[in-house]
């Protein structure tokens, strides 16, 4: 009966472990890291369809197992170490817990519902001014007066804001004061 290429090259591994342990050794400079290879070659040995005749077994294996070492190699720098996955175990979670997302949820409400009371001009003014999307000088253009009223309108907005919320400027750092811009 003809043995498969397959099997001749499993038996000429397990004959040759030796010499191509030691072999694959000198090359890599690990003998942990040649068995490995070796043993990762006698496995892949017993899977798939048979393969065609091959000249010389011996070189045959030793290529097989320097290309498996290499994949190991490659494979072990992709895997983080213990001191590394403690560091990562380690770092604080930033995300807020359910308890300060409904706080927050329910501070927010508040807000629209404070914001809600004003005019809808002053309420304008203070989203605009509050995000930053428009100046003074344009909000009082679209809204057909001065400067100073617009600065007074976000300034009434934002004092009414503070005494609803009972909190000191909730929105502006200092004392209650108007931005220039």
């Amino acid at each position: 009966m003809v043995k498969s290429t397959r099997a001749l090259l499993r038996t000429s591994l397990a004959e040759h472990y030796t010499q191509l342990r030691d072999r694959l050794t000198a090359r890599l400079g690990s003998k942990d890291l040649a068995g490995e290879a070796l043993h990762e070659t006698w496995l892949k040995l017993h899977d798939g369809a048979d393969l065609a005749p091959v000249d010389d077994p011996h070189a045959y294996l030793y290529r097989a197992a320097l290309n498996t070492a290499s994949h190991l190699a490659a494979s072990s720098r992709r895997v983080l170490g213990t001191g590394e996955i403690d560091e990562i175990m380690n770092i604080a979670d930033d995300a807020p817990d359910p308890e300060r997302i409904a706080i927050g949820r329910s501070e927010l409400a508040h807000v629209w519902k404070v914001l809600g009371e004003l005019t809808p001009r002053q309420r304008h003014i203070f989203i605009e001014c509050f995000t930053g999307t428009a100046s003074h000088a344009e909000l009082a253009e679209h809204h057909g007066v001065g400067v100073r009223m617009i600065q007074i309108d976000l300034r009434d907005a934002i004092l009414h804001c503070v005494r609803r919320t009972r909190r000191k400027n909730p929105f502006v750092r200092g004392a209650s004061r108007v931005s220039v811009r």
